[in-house]
């Protein structure tokens, strides 16, 4: 299962950084369901050997939380998010 879960959470990383050239608005949601996927790993990892400490996978999942919220926050803005946009693609 920790494999399954690695693999989904570098999935969801990839997806995010691939994603903010053009849209930079799903990378904001992107990265805020990587900041669940990261504290629901805790969870699930609670039977293995050494599993991560709570406090240290909840502070991970809410860095990338609040990651997303700027990211969604910055580019709420049509014409930013255009300029982003044009800046990447020009």
């Amino acid at each position: 299962m920790a494999l399954t879960g690695f693999l989904m959470w570098l999935a969801l990383l990839a997806a995010a950084g691939l994603c903010f050239p053009r849209r930079p608005h799903i990378t904001g949601i992107l990265f805020i369901l990587l900041g669940v996927w990261s504290s629901i790993l805790r969870l699930v990892a609670s039977g293995s050997a050494r599993p991560v400490p709570w406090f240290t996978a909840i502070g991970m999942g809410a860095v990338w939380f609040a990651i997303g919220i700027s990211q969604l926050r910055r580019y709420a803005d049509p014409h930013t998010r255009a300029a982003h946009v044009k800046s990447w693609t020009a």
